[in-house]
C-alpha cells in the first residue's frame, strides 16, 4: 500500500513543470503550474474523502453480515436445546442480546462499552475486553462460568419444584448420618458464587486473600500441541519415600516429555533432614539432593512453608506453579502404570479433552430413583453419540450443548445416591481417584478460588476428606460435562484371549467377586475396610453433590464407537471388552478413529 496519495509530490508521478504544450495557451503568457499545487490539493481530499466513505461502508457491511450470521448461528444452537429453560440456553440468548445491542451502538456510531459479557449487575462486576485478552488469551472468564453454574442450581431447582407428587418420596432407602457434620446446603454453591459476583474485589468487606486472588479462566477443549507435562505427588511420611520414588525414577529415566516433577510435602521440612531409619534416611538424603540440582526435574514444595496446613487439596494449590499445561497425579502410595496407559493412551486422551479431568480410576454412584435412573441413561447415550460424531468438545466455552446434568432432588423428592467403591466401570462413572489423572493447570485457580471456600472447609473437616469427589465434581460444573476416561492397564503386545474368555465386572458386582480377579491393591482396601469409611464416604459424595444440585451424565468408556462397546448384562449400560486393550484398539490413536481427528 503506498505511504502517500498517487497525486503527491512526493510520489514523484506529476512534474510542476509545465510542458511547452501546455504554456502556449495561456494568454497572458504566465505557466499554468501556478495552478497545479490548488488543483493537487483538491483532487487529494477527493480520494481521501472517497477512501473515507468506502471504509465506513464496509464497516457497516461486515457489522451487519457479522449480525446476521452471529444470530443464525446462536438461533441454530438453541434450536438443539429444545427448551429455552436450560442453562446453556439462557447464556447464550444473553449473548445474542448482548452481541445485538453493541453491534447497534456501533453502527450508530456510539463508543463501545468494551465488555464482552452484557451482565444484569453492576458494571464494577463485568468482563474488560482487556482483561480477558490479556490474561485469559481469549479463553472463558470465571465470571462467565459462574454465571452458568447459578444457572444450572437455577434450573435444577425448577426441574425439581415441577415433579409430579407419584414421583416423590419413592426411595425407600434414607441417608444415613455417619458423622456429627452438617449436610452442605442443597444447592448453595449458587449463593457462594452470587456473593462473589456481586462484591467488588476493593470492597473494605473483602478478605486480603479474595482481593488479592488472581482471575480464574477456563482451560481450551483441545491442547494439541502440548508435548510435555508435570508430574505432581503429594506425600506427609517418610515411610512411603521408597514406594513412590522408585516407579518416579523410572518414569523420569524413560517417559518422554516428563520435564517437571513436583513433590507435594505436607510436614515441616525437619521430617526429612532429620530421619532416624537408615532406609528412609537413605531415600530423604536422595529427594532433597533432587530439590537442590537444577538440573533434575524434581523439586520439593513444603507447604507449611507457603502458609498452607496439612491437606489433601495442596497438590492442587495455584501455589504449586506448574510450569507445564498438562498435569499429571498419582497418589504417593500408588498405584503407578505404566508409560503405554499414561502417556500413549491418557495424554492422547486429554490433548484432545483439556478442558475435562481425564482419568483411568472412576468410581460410580448408583441412582436409587427410577427418574434419576432414566434421565441419566438419556443423558449417557447422548454423551456416546456426541463422541462418536467427534463432537466431545462441547460445553459452556462453545455453547453446542453438551446432555444435561441429573437433578439431584433431596429436599423435594429425598433423592439419594449410593457410593460405589467395588468397582471401577468404564461407563457411567462420575468420581475419578486421584491416581492417574491429567488436569490443566488452569483448573488449580478455581479449586481454591476464595469462593469455594465453603466446599473446600468441608473436605478439610470431614473424616473422610473427600477431595476426590470434590474436584471431580467441581470441575465436572466449571466444564459443564462429565470426564473421560481411559484403560489404566494398556497391553504392549496383543492379547490372544477370546472375549469370552475375559471375566465381566459391572456395576453390581460384589465386593467378594471383585476380589477374585482384581489385582491387589491392599493400600486401597484398608481405607474402606475401616469402621463405617463407606457409609461416612456415601454422607460425603450426597453432601458435595447436594451442594451443586446435580451431577453429569457419567463418563463413556475408550470403547465409544467401536465393537469393543458391549451392552453390560447389569449394572451400567456398556462395558468395553478387553479390559486391557492394546493401543491399536484405542480409537483415538489410530488414524479415522473416534476422537483421532481431534488433534
Amino acid at each position: 500500500m503506498p505511504t502517500s496519495p498517487p497525486s503527491s509530490p512526493s510520489s514523484g508521478s506529476i512534474s510542476l513543470t509545465s510542458s511547452p504544450a501546455r504554456s502556449s495557451g495561456n494568454n497572458n503568457g504566465t505557466s499554468s503550474s501556478s495552478s497545479r499545487p490548488h488543483r493537487s490539493s483538491f483532487r487529494r481530499k477527493c480520494i481521501l474523502s472517497l477512501i473515507g466513505a468506502c471504509v465506513a461502508f464496509f464497516t457497516v457491511f461486515s457489522l451487519t453480515i457479522g449480525h446476521y450470521y452471529h444470530n443464525k448461528y446462536t438461533d441454530e444452537i438453541l434450536s438443539k436445546f429444545g427448551s429455552s429453560s436450560s442453562p446453556m440456553a439462557q447464556l447464550l440468548q444473553e449473548s445474542k442480546n448482548s452481541f445485538m445491542e453493541e453491534t447497534k451502538s456501533r453502527v450508530r456510531g456510539e463508543k463501545s462499552s468494551g465488555m464482552i459479557v452484557k451482565r444484569k449487575d453492576t458494571a464494577d462486576t463485568a468482563v474488560n475486553k482487556d482483561d480477558a485478552s490479556n490474561n485469559g488469551n481469549g479463553l472463558i472468564h470465571e465470571r462467565v462460568v459462574f454465571e452458568s453454574i447459578i444457572q444450572r442450581v437455577q434450573w435444577t431447582k425448577q426441574q425439581c419444584d415441577d415433579i409430579p407428587a407419584n414421583q416423590r418420596n419413592t426411595v425407600q432407602k434414607k441417608l444415613e448420618a455417619a458423622t456429627d457434620l452438617p449436610m452442605l446446603l442443597e444447592g448453595g454453591v449458587a449463593p457462594a458464587l452470587q456473593t462473589w459476583l456481586q462484591y467488588s474485589p476493593s470492597d473494605v468487606a473483602a478478605t486480603a486473600t479474595s482481593r488479592e486472588y488472581p482471575t480464574c479462566y477456563l482451560p481450551p477443549s483441545k491442547s494439541c500441541n502440548v508435548t510435555t507435562y508435570t508430574l505432581i505427588i503429594m506425600s506427609h511420611t517418610t515411610e512411603r519415600l521408597q514406594t513412590f520414588m522408585d516407579p518416579m525414577s523410572s518414569m523420569v529415566d524413560s517417559w518422554p516429555g516428563m520435564t517437571e516433577v513436583i513433590i507435594v510435602w505436607n510436614s515441616p521440612r525437619d521430617t526429612l533432614t532429620n530421619v532416624v531409619n537408615e532406609k528412609e534416611k537413605e531415600y530423604a538424603n536422595k529427594l532433597l539432593s533432587w530439590d537442590t540440582d537444577t538440573t533434575h526435574p524434581v523439586r520439593i514444595f513444603f507447604s507449611l512453608e507457603h502458609g498452607l496446613t496439612n491437606n489433601l487439596l495442596n497438590r492442587y494449590h495455584p501455589k504449586v506453579k506448574p510450569k507445564n499445561e498438562a498435569v499429571m497425579y498419582f497418589d504417593d502410595d500408588g498405584p503407578f502404570w505404566s508409560k503405554e496407559a499414561m502417556i500413549d493412551a491418557g495424554l492422547e486422551l486429554w490433548k484432545r479433552n483439556s478442558n475435562v479431568q481425564v482419568g483411568g480410576f472412576p468410581r460410580n454412584v448408583r441412582f436409587l430413583s427410577s427418574r434419576m435412573k432414566e434421565l441419566e441413561k438419556v443423558g449417557l447415550q447422548q454423551s456416546i453419540d456426541l463422541i462418536v460424531k467427534d463432537q466431545t468438545n462441547v460445553g459452556v466455552d462453545d455453547g453446542t450443548g453438551p446432555p444435561q446434568f441429573t437433578p439431584l432432588c433431596r429436599n423435594v423428592t429425598g433423592d439419594i445416591v449410593e457410593y460405589n467403591y467395588f468397582v471401577f466401570p468404564d461407563y457411567a462413572a462420575h468420581v475419578l481417584l486421584p491416581s492417574g489423572t491429567f488436569l490443566h493447570r488452569n483448573f488449580l485457580c478455581f479449586i481454591w478460588h476464595p469462593a469455594f471456600e465453603e466446599l473446600r472447609e468441608y473436605v478439610l473437616t470431614h473424616k473422610t476428606h473427600p477431595d476426590d469427589m470434590t474436584v471431580s465434581t467441581l470441575v465436572s460444573h466449571l466444564a459443564g460435562k462429565a470426564p473421560r476416561t481411559f484403560p489404566r492397564e494398556v497391553e504392549v503386545k496383543k492379547s490372544r484371549r477370546l472375549l469370552s474368555e475375559i471375566v465381566s465386572v459391572d456395576n453390581d458386582t460384589t465386593a467378594e467377586e471383585y476380589e477374585q480377579h482384581q489385582p491387589d491393591r491392599s493400600h486401597r482396601r484398608l481405607l474402606w475396610k475401616q469402621k463405617n469409611w463407606g457409609i461416612m464416604r456415601e454422607e460425603a459424595i450426597n453432601s458435595i453433590l447436594g451442594y451443586f444440585g446435580s451431577i453429569h451424565p457419567g463418563t463413556v468408556g475408550w470403547c465409544a464407537g467401536t465393537n469393543y462397546q458391549q451392552v453390560n448384562r447389569r449394572g451400567v449400560p456398556f462395558v468395553c471388552r478387553p479390559e486391557k486393550p492394546t493401543s491399536d484398539l484405542l480409537p483415538w490413536l489410530q488414524d479415522g478413529g473416534v476422537g483421532h481427528n481431534q488433534c
